[in-house]
């Protein structure tokens, strides 16, 4: 097993002579998930969720503000499967959440079930989830976002499919699960499971080597497409339209063959049509910062 090693997410390095290298911007860069098996990490991540919901109708305008904080620990224990891919084991060590009304007082929020229900996902060499399920409750059901969210904390960026030079973009298939916000408050209209997707651009911002590792630093962002899903309000079934953006900086390792740090803004809108009252319209909006470490 490797020795322990801790990565702070901040963008500041300090370049030392003789221990760190800023690597030639020219050079090209092959970006794998080849984890050394069996592998165990902890990620550790922490989000910052303000929601803002708002309903309007031709009279009235009612304002609701609540801000949560949410901690996660999860273990990933990672083994070789055919054809390249890995098969990965996420365990939810713990879950804690709180929300509070804007100056009000916290209350603890209990984790559901699928919250810290243990996941099989199989990745392949680009960190692209090809299947993902519940390990012991094939009752519960989720997005794949859902159910992988252990393996980055916040978003996860597939990996570029060739070598890439800094300032290089490439393509990358974002994902976010929408039960990551109808779980604070179980606001009214968010649907409990399903996704907001989008085909995001990821760029190599800087290349350093540290000892025998070399970190990569990768900003990505982009545009959720808007996507319609079925919901309840009041009881009846109503229509709900999701879209958002994001924005993200992490850190890949050379050494551990994973994201070690990063950082991630998420900005969704959800809007509700109230099924008995076409005038009035609902929308919620959430502001969420996530940051998350992994512990070797």
């Amino acid at each position: 097993m490797r020795s322990s090693s801790r990565y702070s997410w901040a963008a500041t390095i300090l370049v030392l002579p003789g221990l760190l290298g800023t690597i030639q911007a020219q050079e090209t860069h092959v970006l794998r998930y080849a984890p050394d098996t069996p592998m165990r990490v902890n990620l550790v991540s922490r989000s910052e969720i303000v929601m803002k919901a708002i309903t309007s109708g031709p009279r009235t305008l009612d304002t609701l503000t609540v801000e949560a904080t949410r901690l996660e620990s999860a273990t990933q224990y990672a083994d070789a499967a055919e054809g390249g891919r890995y098969s990965i084991e996420l365990h939810y060590d713990s879950v804690r959440a709180r929300m509070r009304p804007v100056g009000g007082l916290w209350r603890q929020l209990e984790a559901s079930e699928k919250e810290v229900a243990p996941v099989r996902a199989l990745l392949d060499e680009r960190m692209r989830v090809l299947q993902a399920e519940f390990l012991y409750s094939p009752h519960l059901q989720d997005s794949s976002a859902h159910l992988t969210r252990g393996l980055t904390g916040g978003v996860l960026l597939t990996l570029p499919a060739e070598p890439v030079a800094v300032g290089v973009p490439w393509a990358t298939d974002v994902a976010y699960p929408l039960s990551a916000l109808g779980g604070i408050g179980r606001e009214e209209g968010v649907p409990e499971q399903g996704e907001l997707r989008s085909l995001a651009t990821a760029v190599l911002d800087s290349v350093v080597r540290r000892g025998d590792d070399i970190l990569y630093y990768v900003t990505a962002r982009g545009t959720f497409a808007p996507m319609r899903y079925a919901s309840t309000l009041g009881g009846e079934r109503a229509s709900i339209v999701a879209s958002g953006s994001f924005a993200a900086m992490a850190v890949w390792s050379s050494r551990w063959s994973a994201f070690v740090s990063s950082a991630s803004r998420v900005l969704a809108q959800i809007d509700v049509q109230d099924p008995l009252n076409t005038a009035t319209v609902s929308q919620v909006r959430f502001d969420v910062i996530i940051r998350a470490q992994v512990r070797m």
